[in-house]
């Protein structure tokens, strides 16, 4: 059979109306251990997709028909670079192989999460001639005014590394000046490559709105400002909406959609200088954040589409063209809309309803790959090895890192190495075939921790390790990490290597088949880990 003849995603029919609808992509499961905690956790949330293999064109191609079709014109995606080192940018490599990429520009949101010293005049220079060699200059890419766009995430960062260089030549920049000696270097390199300059957008952070951080962002050279997600705001600016037994961690959608608003107003104070309106989908980090979790409940596609036609309605009333979906498919966070099992479309439904204009002839039909033969697109199941002892001589041999807080993991010279960020949650995991815990009495390790140098430790940093059994698992009922079954022992974070052993037999929960561990080096804020070798003896 020839190629034409194949079976293939059906090509897409883009829908659109007045108001351009963004919306911010993050590329977060390149492979099953990711899909794994939200199996684990949420599973009736599954995307129609499946637990899908990101990179996959075809499976690219199915999000881009999907997302056109219901009115989205672009994906603004997290994007990550630390001193020349990516990571999670399987999703826009695969872009750049999808048959319909053509329908659906996107654009960078650079998640510069990174310590400090990562950013430099020499490594503005680095990261820009590869935005330049791969990116800006492609006909897929975003732009406003002709310029490509690219998303910033912490200002704060990058102004913070060039006021430093600064300080070292003897001179002395105020906030907002090291981000716009940044930026400038940029767009000097976009001008001499041919375009008119980059776009850039600051990405809004805090609890409040605090007019401080929007006047540093325009001194830095910003054009204008996103928020990635609201939800988490929304108790806070209308309490009023929650009901009896609500907490701040634990609240119900409706105060989402009623505290929105009130952002809208309050952002949209400077025409200049816009804050695009966004539309939220909600919160519930249970797969990632466990007993520390905020949940938004009771959100429905009734209520999402009222959001969106509020939106709409501000939008006409201030004269905003643009809108961002805030997140479209941070299926780890509980933010999304893109198709699955819980809702099927509705919530795309909602949103093509609302910011669309519907054509004589109706609507594309939504077709799922089932309907027409294709499909699955799954990861391979995630792999259970039978192994009591790993020495990372060659990769990672089955232990996977915690998204939140674990990033950059790789093999470096015979050790497993990762950037450590200190949130409350476990840095690493495995899943492993069972075996019997009788036999092992400590669980060793070779270590080393080099703390960042503003985050010294404050002593007494514990390593901690935890175990999960059919009869006592990881995740309790409350899908919440169980403390129980744990081992620890105190941690010496001077970048030097060191051995620990920890005493598992002490604990009473050491018993049965061992078919899980999960495993945190430090809780230190910002710290690289190296380990050499684990094992249990």
């Amino acid at each position: 059979m020839s190629d034409a003849c194949k079976k293939y995603v059906p090509e897409p029919q883009p829908q659109c109306g007045p108001i351009e609808v963004s919306a911010f992509y993050y590329p977060g499961t390149e492979h099953m251990a990711e899909w794994d905690q939200v199996e684990q956790t949420l599973p009736h949330i599954k995307p129609l997709l499946g637990w899908y293999d990101e990179g996959n064109p075809e499976v690219i191609d199915w999000q881009i028909k999907w997302a056109v079709e219901h009115g989205i014109s672009s994906f603004c995606v997290d994007w990550y670079w630390n001193r020349g080192v990516q990571r999670l940018d399987h999703w826009v490599k695969g872009y750049y192989q999808a048959r319909y990429r053509k329908y659906l520009k996107w654009y960078m949101m650079w998640a510069n999460h990174n310590e400090v010293g990562a950013h430099s005049t020499e490594d503005q220079i680095n990261v820009t001639k590869f935005w330049l060699d791969n990116y800006l200059k492609t006909p897929e890419y975003y732009t406003i005014d002709g310029r490509p766009v690219v998303v910033v995430w912490n200002i704060q960062n990058l102004d913070r590394d060039f006021i430093r260089e600064a300080a070292q030549k003897g001179e002395t920049l105020q906030p907002g000046e090291g981000a716009k000696r940044a930026l400038a270097i940029s767009n000097k390199l976009a001008q001499e490559a041919g375009l008119p300059g980059i776009y850039f957008i600051d990405m809004y952070h805090g609890w409040e709105y605090d007019q401080k951080k929007v006047d540093i962002a325009k001194v830095g050279g910003y054009e204008a400002q996103m928020i990635y997600n609201f939800d988490t705001l929304a108790y806070r600016f209308a309490p009023e909406a929650a009901r009896p037994g609500d907490t701040p961690t634990r609240f119900s959608y409706d105060c989402v959609a009623k505290a929105v608003p009130q952002w809208w107003e309050m952002t949209s104070r400077d025409p200049k200088f816009p804050l695009w309106p966004l539309v939220p989908t909600g919160w519930n980090d249970l797969p990632r954040s466990f007993q520390y979790a905020r949940v938004i409940e009771d959100r429905t596609p009734e209520k999402f589409r009222k959001v969106c036609q509020d939106c709409r309605s501000f939008c006409e009333a201030k004269g905003f063209k643009r809108v961002i979906i805030a997140p479209l498919n941070e299926w780890q966070e509980g933010s999304y809309i893109e198709p699955n099992q819980e809702f099927g479309f509705a919530m795309y439904d909602a949103l093509r309803d609302v910011f669309c204009d519907k054509p004589a002839a109706g609507w594309p039909k939504n077709i799922t790959p089932k309907d027409i033969g294709l499909g699955p697109y799954d990861y391979p199941a995630m792999p259970l090895p039978a192994q009591t002892a790993w020495d990372f001589s060659a990769d990672m041999q089955g232990w996977y890192r915690h998204p939140y807080g674990t990033a950059y993991m790789k093999t470096v010279d015979g050790a497993m190495h990762f950037f450590r960020s200190g949130l409350k949650v476990p840095a690493i995991r495995t899943r492993i075939t069972p075996f019997a815990a009788a036999p092992f009495k400590t669980f060793q390790v070779r270590m080393r921790v080099t703390p960042c140098v503003d985050h010294p430790p404050k002593g007494g940093e514990e390593i901690k390790l935890y175990w999960g059994t059919p009869e006592l698992p990881i995740f309790s009922k409350d899908l919440v990490i169980t403390e129980d079954p744990t081992a620890k022992t105190t941690v010496i974070p001077d970048g030097q290597w060191h051995d620990y052993t920890l005493d598992v037999a002490a604990n009473p929960h050491w018993r049965g088949m061992i078919n899980e561990l999960w495993f945190d080096p430090s809780p230190l804020l910002l710290a690289y880990v190296d380990i050499k070798w684990m094992r249990f003896a």
